[in-house]
């Protein structure tokens, strides 16, 4: 059995974004469970609310990001790794907005982010590959 994950047609390219999306999903409305605010101040839980919300935006777009990046072949244990990173990731603003656990959120959010960091450099071939191939397609279309 082949551990590369093969191209777009592959049925397991889909299986891989169907997986990085239930799992950043679920991370993300876990992550929301438990309501209160913790006891803080009006002020505070605004500030702590919207700074959940762009650290929500941040996860959204990486996890946008490596589905992308699924498009291409790539090795299961890069997959899963990626799918990992993500799920922590998305887990993080919901821990914040509850108020209860913002050191954990902030944790988790910026974890993930980094773990997503250190994969994409560890799987620069990949990423030049998607990009390579974008920027065809775009010349490509320029050019008709």
């Amino acid at each position: 059995m082949s551990t590369t994950i093969g191209a777009r047609t592959d049925a397991g390219v889909n299986a891989g974004r169907l997986a990085l999306v239930g799992a950043a999903g679920i991370a993300g409305v876990l992550g929301f469970m438990g309501g209160g605010d913790g006891g803080a101040g009006s002020d505070l839980v605004l500030l702590m609310r919207f700074m959940a919300g762009v650290k929500a935006a941040m996860a959204l777009g990486a996890v946008a990001l490596v589905a992308w990046r699924m498009g291409a072949p790539m090795g299961r244990g890069t997959m899963v790794a990626y799918v990992v990173a993500t799920a922590v990731m998305a887990v993080g603003p919901g821990l914040i907005w509850n108020m209860q656990d913002v050191a954990y959120g902030a944790m988790a959010v910026h974890g993930g982010l980094s773990a997503i960091m250190l994969i994409a450099w560890r799987d620069r071939q990949g990423w030049t590959g998607v990009l390579g191939a974008a920027v065809a397609r775009r010349r490509m279309r320029l050019a008709r």
